[in-house]
């Protein structure tokens, strides 16, 4: 895979074969995947970049474009010289550069979290809820047009400060959620991504793709999938990292013992599928696992086996 058929693909000059090759490619290795994400941020970065003497980019673009068929000779017929391309990587390059110098004096933040759950405000007085494992980058201070952060793994809540003249953006893989002001849980796993609306309003945006979600909706993109699609949030389980209380309310068994596994790191599996649909109706606040799954025992009056690190329910 070379550099010039992945800019050609980032300007939309590839034919659908071209293109399909491609993300074909993208698939096949983490690594590829790495390689185009990289680029395509240079990319969209120094489309994005204002400095004294701001690039124009499609101007320069289509002037170069005008140069190339001006001095092209008429009568050779020969493969037009990409000149899209050319100024495309000369785009990148020298922008990035100026992206380092004029940055290079304000050093991002990292915020994570290993073991426990992380209370953090932002610059702007944003406030951010870290559950377990997670990792968040971010400016030192939010300059330009926009507050941007980067979740690069794990799951988030924003508390937004509502700024109307400065979107907030949150990017995980190649998802995009922006908001003026509102509260929102962002959660990225295995690459795949969901957003739940507490309240206001939020823009989700992926591969050109936008949807808006309201409070109490939720979207859910796997890496495969193309559409986004959004649904009525039908609990608040996804809250106990922040509440510490596990709320069922006519919840499925097998919901409560997904977000159990996520919660205490667990392997509990349900050992009779007629199981998996029995409604839970309780509040477990700062209780051990090993009492959750005893009242849920004696509830459903099913067994718990314990099977090396497997904890069943049948």
């Amino acid at each position: 895979m070379t550099d010039d058929l992945l800019i050609s693909h980032l300007l939309g000059e590839t034919t659908p074969v071209q293109a399909q090759h491609v993300e074909e490619w993208r698939m096949q290795d983490a690594a590829n995947e790495a390689r185009f994400k990289q680029l395509q941020l240079l990319w969209e970065t120094s489309l994005r970049l204002q400095y004294p003497g701001t690039v124009n980019a499609q101007a320069s673009l289509q002037r170069l474009k005008q140069k190339a068929a001006e001095q092209a000779p008429a009568a050779v017929l020969q493969p037009r010289m990409p000149w899209l391309k050319i100024a495309a990587a000369i785009l990148v390059i020298t922008t990035g550069t100026l992206f380092y110098l004029t940055h290079r004096n304000a050093p991002g933040i990292q915020i994570a979290s290993d073991l426990t759950v992380k209370t953090d405000t932002l610059p702007d007085g944003s406030v951010l809820t870290l559950n377990k494992g997670t990792q968040v980058q971010l400016p030192a201070a939010f300059k330009g047009k926009e507050r941007q952060v980067v979740l690069t793994k794990g799951e988030a809540f924003f508390d937004v400060a509502p700024d109307q003249s400065k979107p907030f953006i949150i990017r995980t893989g190649d998802l995009s959620v922006q908001v003026l002001g509102t509260s929102f849980n962002v959660k990225n796993k295995n690459g795949n991504i969901e957003v739940i609306v507490e309240t206001g309003r939020v823009q989700v945006s992926r591969h050109g793709h936008t949807i808006a979600l309201n409070r109490g909706e939720k979207l859910v993109v796997q890496q495969q999938a193309a559409a986004l699609i959004k649904t009525a949030n039908p609990d608040q389980l996804y809250t106990y990292y922040r509440s510490k209380e596990f709320v069922a309310d006519n919840t499925p068994l097998w919901r409560m013992v997904e977000v159990l596994n996520e919660a205490y790191d667990s392997h509990i599996i349900i050992g009779r599928k007629e199981l998996r649909d029995l409604r839970l109706n309780t509040t477990f606040k700062n209780e051990s696992l090993d009492n959750i799954l005893q009242v849920i025992s004696r509830t459903f009056n099913v067994t718990l086996e314990k099977k090396n690190d497997q904890l069943i329910l049948k």
